[in-house]
């Protein structure tokens, strides 16, 4: 978990706070403090795809005006409050209702304690711990009202893949790695698919355009079989750096299935992880925390594996990877990293979800690359179409949605047989929502990278023409025989 968050969040309330409240009167403090009350309140815990589509989802949920709020400069935790735009169980239209919704920790925390009812960090919306926040905190989604956290059990969950993928050491969380869910409690998991989102290959810009990727090679890249530049492309030289995420990250799952085969087979090669790195310069250093990566001796370097805690720091490590410098991140128990590239320079290799497309600019220091080919798509624009140059299979829209581009994962809600009543109503409607192609095809960072599931019940242009044998996401990937 993320405790050193806490430090942000209170941070945040100190500086530039009026009082150690929400503002007194305000329709803000109404609307918490019913919600509160009468225990309408609902916590989403787990993977950050849905994210990028919440205010779309809350918007078609809620009716007026909506408060929103964080736990500071970081958005791993965000809630909204306000009122229900139609009737969720015996909860009435117009009732006050509040929606947290925790990323922190990545897809396990969307599994792990959704099943086993284990308290984990979340967002204490209430008058007492939220306050105006330094900009001034207007409470909307652009200026939210900053609160402290809490832990408190959630009460459904979201991950990037189904929740039998979270197998022991690999793909689960924590510095000693959490036990996996036993079939118990798996079985009381109803786990759906909401919609199918396309991932990535992001490579740095100091690998030439002209370095060809498929699949065979970022795999082997990926399970640390190929771990110098010059195993890829003879006039290239140095160590392969790994941009990945910890153990327990949906993206690093989907990665794992995609490019080793784990958990789905006996014979699955496990990923590359920061225990990977060569021994000569102590890129891992346990006791500090620290990733230390410089240059290595010709002919005595080889894989340099740098773990990540949220997708955003892989981002972030690409960047450093070529400009050089330092940046934090977590550990596997989230506790603070440093990750120091010295002067840069270095040639890197990532994962993310396709979401992050924006971020993938033509004069950047990544773009994500083409698979069976030399070329890169990116997205210079805003919420526009995004752009591809050279060959190759690239993850767009069409290619997606036709079957042509397998690296994916399809985002799981994930509701234990605990949550009932009005809170399964209403995580019912939130899932209806988000499974919605008509949704989908109105956010910006998901319009062009995700699609609806073949078994949702919908069709048409935002919907997958492809789909798992029987729905299981370890048996085959076909084309819909009904398209």
């Amino acid at each position: 978990m993320k405790l050193h968050h806490i430090a942000l969040a209170v941070a945040a309330l100190a500086v530039g706070t009026a009082h150690a409240d929400l503002p007194n009167g305000s329709a803000a403090e109404t609307v918490v403090n019913n919600a509160n009350a009468n225990g309408r309140v609902l916590y989403i815990s787990g993977a950050s795809a849905v994210k990028k589509g919440f205010s779309g989802i809350i918007n078609s949920l809620f009716s007026g005006t909506t408060y929103w709020f964080a736990e500071g400069a970081k958005s791993d935790y965000l809630a909204v409050a306000g009122k229900l735009a139609a009737a969720t169980g015996t909860w009435n239209a117009n009732d006050d209702v509040i929606v947290i919704y925790r990323t922190g920790g990545g897809s396990v925390y969307g599994v792990n304690p959704v099943a086993r009812a284990e308290a984990i960090t979340s967002l204490n919306v209430t008058d007492a711990t939220c306050a105006i926040g330094v900009t001034p905190g207007t409470g909307a989604s652009t200026d939210p009202y900053i609160c402290a956290k809490d832990t408190r059990v959630p009460d459904v969950g979201v991950s990037d893949v189904a929740p039998f993928m979270f197998k022991f050491g690999v793909n689960t969380e924590g510095e000693t790695p959490a036990a996996e869910l036993n079939e118990a409690e798996l079985a009381d998991l109803t786990a759906t698919p909401i919609y199918g989102l396309s991932f990535g290959v992001p490579v740095t810009s100091t690998v030439p355009a002209n370095v060809k990727f498929n699949r065979s090679l970022v795999a082997a890249i990926m399970t640390g079989n190929v771990g110098t530049w010059d195993q890829v492309d003879s006039t290239l030289s140095g160590d392969i750096v790994i941009c990945r995420r910890t153990p327990g990250s949906g993206t690093q799952a989907v990665m794992n299935l995609w490019a080793g085969n784990f958990p789905c087979s006996d014979q699955a090669n496990p990923p590359a992880d920061r225990g990977s790195s060569y021994a000569e310069n102590q890129v891992w250093d346990e006791v500090a925390r620290k990733f230390t990566i410089t240059p290595s001796t010709p002919g005595m370097g080889g894989l340099v594996v740098v773990e990540n805690f949220a997708s955003g720091d892989v981002a972030t490590c690409l960047d450093k990877a070529v400009t050089g410098g330092t940046y934090t991140t977590a550990d596997r128990d989230g506790l603070p990293v440093t990750v120091d590239f010295g002067t840069g320079g270095h040639k890197a290799v990532g994962v993310l979800s396709m979401d992050s497309l924006g971020k993938s600019k033509t004069a950047g220091n990544w773009q994500f690359r083409s698979l069976d080919g030399a070329g890169k798509i990116v997205q210079d624009v805003a919420g526009a179409a995004p752009t591809t140059t050279g060959d190759g299979k690239f993850p767009t829209l069409a290619t997606y949605e036709n079957g042509d581009w397998d690296l994916q994962g399809w985002v799981s809600f994930n509701v234990p047989s605990r949550t009932t009543g009005n809170k399964l109503a209403l995580a019912t409607a939130f899932l209806n929502k988000a499974q919605d192609p008509a949704i989908l095809g109105n956010i910006g960072d998901l319009k062009y990278v995700a699609a609806g599931i073949p078994t949702s019940g919908y069709t048409g242009g935002q919907v997958l023409d492809a789909a798992y044998l029987n729905g299981n996401q370890c048996a085959p990937y076909n084309r819909n025989y009904n398209d």
